[in-house]
């Protein structure tokens, strides 16, 4: 809870605490190292304070005070709290040990004990602005907006020019969805402080909140110019230009912030735009840049990482990741990106190695194991490669892409039968899998079970109606065995719609035409998939059936001669054989001219 503590509460409770505060927003920026210098000192001088009030033992309060300062620069609220109120048993008038008791309170995130010790500091003293300043950041935390705007007035009755009370009543009117009066507020207040920064920044921030893009710009910039350096001002502006697509104008601004004062975000920023636009040598000192002040920012190192591989140094690259494997050797996603980089430099055997590493439980598993397998395949180690995908299903059984790879393994080493059963028990665990029926009723087809196929497709079908590929081949099936020729039509034509540029498709349309006896048309459309696919045998040698069948009989010889030259299934090779043969003694016989030809019916389904 003491984390969402507004901005007002944190600051002034900071400075109540006897800490040293910044502006509301640059304190946020403040150099680490400078912090803990100061908190050093503070801690030094606390414990000065109370060696010497011990000294005094007649000096109880003051001896407690000064221990509670000590505890705050410690960090110990806990502590901090104890020696408050032993000090208030000596003091208990004391609105400044009242206030520091809240000040600790909040940060414990015990706002309704803050609440009522910083009303005992009030009672005792009315003008002491900010423990008034804290009670109404409380209130306004507790979402009581009107007694922290009553709050806020009573100290500008009293200090008209107060900018923290000003900044802090406007940013509450803009919670309330007051825009207006919020802009009014500050607007008065810039009329007699035209050049207060805080100010105009807050200006800024609650035009860009009102969607006042102009204004906001403009404000931040006066903002810029008030103080030279001012970083919360000068990244306002650059995110104001980066959500508006205006990136050469954030990159301006942000570099001349980081030109001046090196900071951090605004070399972040650079480097976020540059990667966005694939400008990946920009971003690189940047990212270094950023790396070097935190060499333990992972995040910063693994997109310096990336960056390389997209630059292709991948030597840079592996150098990257194994520094920061050395410090996260458990990082799957380390290891991940180290086998991807060695599978890119052909070193197999690291890259198979690294991958291994990744753990079942990672989100990277299933690519992983996808990978190790593919290599393990391409060096031919198949035997190694199924021992992988196996273990890897007995570890992962709910990877539905495994059941798959391991099936391709199977096929690829001629035992369909092991790889119709891989897909049929996958289908038992993924019924509705698009992707296992597919492959399941293209292994069915392939064996002769057309029934089995068809089955699988139309069941795709039903959970998908769009699915291209089932479409396409359950119109072509329709279509070879001349039967449900209407819905065949229906089908094939919403598969052509939804990809109207695929060769197999439009071989299938093709082939519908021919069968339904529409042959100019058959003609027309078999040709544009021949464009399509040139290399396809099973199309070639369709669009030489229909110009045999039109009475074009070189076109078709043509066309058998190149369906031959491509085609890799021995049973359509002697088939096209068999038919230029034919064809051409024919036109032997009758001298080369064209006649009528006789088409022999058997059909060889498309490699699709």
């Amino acid at each position: 809870m003491a984390a969402a503590i507004c901005s007002s509460c944190a600051s002034i409770q900071a400075r109540l605490s006897g800490e040293k505060t910044a502006d509301p927003e640059t304190s946020q920026t403040a150099n680490a190292g400078k912090n803990n210098s100061t908190e050093n000192e503070k801690y030094s001088e606390g414990r000065k304070n109370a060696d010497t009030a011990r000294q005094n033992t007649t000096a109880s309060a003051e001896y407690h005070f000064s221990m509670a300062q000590a505890y705050v620069s410690e960090g110990n609220p806990d502590k901090a709290i104890e020696e408050y109120r032993l000090a208030l048993m000596f003091d208990p008038e004391s609105p400044l040990i009242h206030a520091r008791l809240a000040a600790e309170y909040v940060k414990k995130g015990m706002l309704s004990a803050a609440m009522e010790a910083i009303k005992e500091a009030l009672q005792r003293d009315p003008k002491y602005t900010d423990a008034r300043l804290l009670l109404a950041g409380l209130y306004s935390t507790a979402r009581e907006s009107d007694k922290a705007l009553g709050e806020y007035d009573r100290i500008l009755k009293d200090h008209p020019s107060h900018e923290e009370a000003v900044i802090y009543k406007s940013q509450t009117l803009l919670e309330m969805e007051k825009g207006t009066e919020a802009l009014v507020v500050l607007h008065k207040f810039l009329k007699k402080n035209p050049e207060a920064p805080l100010a105009l920044y807050y200006l800024g921030r609650t035009q860009h909140r009102l969607d006042h893009f102009k204004e906001a710009a403009v404000a931040f910039k006066k903002a810029m110019d008030a103080r030279p350096g001012f970083s919360q001002a000068s990244l306002a502006l650059g995110y104001l230009y980066e959500e508006q697509r205006m990136n050469p104008q954030a990159i301006a601004v942000y570099k001349d912030l980081y030109d001046a004062t090196q900071d951090l975000t605004a070399a972040n920023r650079i480097a976020t735009i540059y990667l966005k636009e694939e400008k990946y040598k920009e971003a690189v000192p940047y990212l270094e840049a950023v790396e070097a002040s935190d060499p333990d920012d992972m995040n910063v190192r693994v997109k310096l990482g990336l960056v390389q591989m997209e630059m292709k140094n991948y030597v840079r690259a592996v150098e990257i990741f194994k520094t920061i494997l050395q410090k996260n050797p458990e990082s799957d996603r380390i290891r991940y990106y180290l086998g991807s980089l060695y599978e890119e430099t052909k070193q197999f055997d690291e890259a198979i190695s690294e991958l291994k590493h990744v753990k079942v439980d990672s989100k990277l598993y299933p690519e992983a194991t996808l990978h190790v397998v593919y290599l393990l395949k391409q060096q031919k180690r198949t035997g190694e490669a199924m021992t992988h995908i196996n273990n890897a299903i007995e570890k992962a059984p709910r990877i539905s892409n495994f059941y798959l790879l391991k099936a391709s393994l199977e096929d690829e080493g001629r035992n369909t039968k092991g790889a119709i059963g891989t897909l049929e028990d996958a289908i038992g665990r993924f019924p509705e899998d698009e992707k296992l029926k597919y492959y399941l009723g293209s292994l069915y087809d392939r064996t002769g079970h057309v029934d089995g196929s068809l089955k699988q497709m139309e069941s795709i079908l039903s959970i998908n109606p769009d699915n291209v590929d089932a479409l396409n081949y359950v119109g072509y099936t329709w279509t070879l065995r001349g039967e449900r020729l209407s819905d065949a039509e229906k089908v094939l034509r919403r598969a052509m719609t939804l990809k109207p540029d695929n060769g197999f498709i439009q071989d299938s349309w093709g082939w519908y035409l021919f069968v339904r006896g529409r042959m100019s048309e058959a003609v027309v459309e078999l040709e544009k998939a021949a464009r399509l696919k040139p290399n396809e045998a099973t199309i070639l040698d369709h669009l030489g059936d229909a110009y045999l069948k039109t009475n074009l009989r070189q076109k078709a010889l043509l066309q058998y001669r190149e369906a031959a030259k491509y085609a890799d299934d021995q049973e359509l090779k002697q088939k096209l054989e068999a038919k230029i043969q034919n064809l051409q003694r024919e036109l032997d016989k009758n001298g080369g001219a064209e006649g009528a030809g006789v088409y022999t019916g058997e059909r060889q389904p498309a490699g699709r």
